[in-house]
C-alpha cells in the first residue's frame, strides 16, 4: 500500500467530499465521535486535492485519493428488534476482500432510560488492514420517519460522489464509527458502505448498551438477514410513448426480517431507472412526472439527472410533480433518475408518466 502515515492523517475519497463527512473522519482519527464538536466547520474537499487543519493543538492533513473501483455485494438489515427493550448486540459480522458490504440500521429506544448506539469496525487479523467506509447516520430523534429519511439523504450523498474515507486499522484495532445517545421514545438511523481494500478481514458490531455498562456479549447478538447478490444496484429501462401514461414503481419488493416477517420495499438497494422519452407524433407533447406513496405516508431523495431532489411527506393519494419535459414533434430525450427506500418510510413509491394534452407548439 503506497498510503504511508508521518503523522495524524485524514484519507478521503470522492469527487467533492461534503463538509460534514470531513469532519466525522477527522473526528475518527482523533479518537471518535465524541470529537467531532470540536473540529472546526470545513469547506468540501474536491477530488485529489489535499490541505491541512488544526484540531486544538494537533495539525492533520486531509488528502483526497481515489475511491475504490470494488462494490458492495453484502447487504445486511438490522431490524430484529426494531424497538429496543434493553441493552444488546444487534449484528456481528465480519467480512473481506472478496465481498463489500452495505449495513441498514433503524433502531427506536423502547427502554425507560436512555440506550447509546454504537457501530464500531475492527480488525481480528494479525496483519495491518485497510477499509473503505462511507457511511452516514441521523437522530437522536422522535420522529422515525424523519430520522430514517435525513440518514438516507445523507448517505445518498456520499454515494453520488463516491464519497468516503479509508482506514487503517492494525492487527487488533478499531474504530468507533458512530455513536447515538437515544433517550426514552427516540430513534437512531443510518447507512454504511464497507470495503476491505488491503489485507484479510474486518469486523462491524451494531449494539445499543446503556451508558456506562459494558459491551453485550457476543451470544446476545440477534444478527438480522445477510443477502448476498450480484449488485445492490436495480436497474430499469423503459420507454414512454407521448400520449399515453405510464406507470412504475420505485423501491417493490420483499424482505425477510430477522424474525421471520416479511417486510415490504427493497431496504437497502438503489433502484436507477432510464427513461425514454419519444413523441413519434406531428404535435408538441409535455411530459410530466409525477411521484406517490403506494405504501403509506413516506419520504425520500431522489437523483434526477445530475440534480438532488428531496421529496416531502408523501401521503396516499398526494402527487408530487419531479418535472415536465417538452417534447417537440418526432424527438426522443433519455432521463436517469435513482432513489433508495429511506428507513422509517413506507414504500414503494409510485412514477406516474402522463401528458394530458398535445398542442400546436410548446
Amino acid at each position: 500500500m503506497a498510503w504511508a502515515q508521518t503523522g495524524p492523517e485524514v484519507w478521503l475519497t470522492g469527487s467533492e467530499v461534503p463538509p460534514g463527512f470531513i469532519q466525522q473522519a477527522v473526528a475518527r482519527v482523533l479518537g471518535g465521535p465524541g470529537v467531532q464538536g470540536q473540529v472546526p466547520p470545513q469547506a468540501p474537499l474536491p477530488a485529489l486535492e489535499r490541505r491541512s487543519l488544526v484540531v486544538g493543538h494537533t495539525r492533520l492533513s486531509l488528502t483526497s485519493v481515489p475511491a475504490p473501483k470494488a462494490q458492495a455485494t453484502q447487504l445486511l438489515l438490522s431490524n430484529d428488534p426494531e424497538n429496543l427493550s434493553a441493552s444488546r448486540g444487534l449484528f456481528h459480522y465480519r467480512f473481506g476482500p472478496e465481498g463489500g458490504v452495505r449495513l441498514v440500521y433503524h433502531h427506536k429506544n423502547a427502554a425507560p432510560a436512555p440506550l447509546e448506539l454504537h457501530l464500531r469496525l475492527s480488525n481480528p487479523s494479525p496483519e495491518e488492514s485497510w477499509v473503505w467506509v462511507s457511511d452516514a447516520s441521523a437522530g437522536p430523534v422522535a420522529d422515525e420517519l424523519y430520522a430514517g429519511h435525513m440518514a438516507t439523504k445523507r448517505w445518498l450523498e456520499l454515494y453520488w460522489n463516491r464519497a468516503g474515507q479509508l482506514l487503517r486499522l492494525p492487527p487488533g484495532g478499531q474504530f468507533e464509527l458512530t455513536q447515538l445517545t437515544l433517550r426514552p421514545g427516540q430513534v437512531g438511523s443510518g447507512l454504511l458502505e464497507a470495503l476491505v481494500v488491503q489485507g484479510q478481514k474486518a469486523v462491524l458490531d451494531l449494539y445499543a448498551v446503556a451508558p456506562g455498562e459494558e459491551e453485550p456479549p457476543l451470544e446476545t447478538y440477534s444478527n438480522g438477514p445477510v443477502y448476498r447478490l450480484d449488485s445492490l444496484e436495480i436497474r430499469t429501462r423503459q420507454t414512454y410513448r407521448a400520449g399515453g401514461s405510464l406507470q412504475l414503481s420505485l423501491g417493490e419488493g420483499a424482505f425477510q426480517a430477522g424474525n421471520g416477517q416479511r417486510i415490504r420495499g427493497s431496504w437497502g438497494q438503489l433502484h436507477t431507472l432510464t427513461l425514454t422519452l419519444t413523441n413519434p407524433t406531428a404535435a408538441w407533447h409535455t411530459v410530466t412526472l409525477q411521484l406517490s406513496a403506494d405504501g403509506g405516508v413516506a419520504r425520500g431523495v431522489v437523483w434526477l439527472e445530475g440534480q438532488e431532489v428531496e421529496l416531502p411527506l408523501l401521503r396516499p393519494g398526494e402527487g408530487f410533480i419531479l418535472g415536465r419535459y417538452p417534447l417537440p414533434p418526432g424527438s426522443q430525450q433519455t432521463l436517469t433518475l435513482s432513489t433508495l427506500p429511506a428507513s422509517g418510510s413506507n414504500y414503494p413509491l409510485r412514477l406516474l408518466l402522463y401528458n394530458p394534452e398535445a398542442s400546436a407548439g410548446p
